[in-house]
């Protein structure tokens, strides 16, 4: 996982749900719905983790980790 330039952002406007439960996915051009192939990067906005995956389940396992570590912080 790596942590990109969030610091454009500001704190307070980050602390909803709006924002601790949203992800921006980019998919590379190898990804093929169809055939089961996914690949790509997902950053989480709020925290700006993020990590590159190249299956369905990385990409779901990342999602999941990340809401998971934030319901243990609430």
């Amino acid at each position: 996982m790596t942590c990109g330039g969030c610091s454009a952002y500001c704190p307070q406007l980050m602390d909803g749900w709006q924002y601790k439960g949203a992800f921006v996915v980019q998919f590379r051009p190898h990804t093929d719905i169809e055939a089961g192939r996914f690949e790509g990067r997902v950053e989480h906005v709020a925290s700006c983790r993020a990590t590159h995956f190249n299956s369905l389940p990385e990409l779901l396992a990342f999602i999941a980790w990340v809401l998971a570590e934030l319901t243990n912080e609430d």
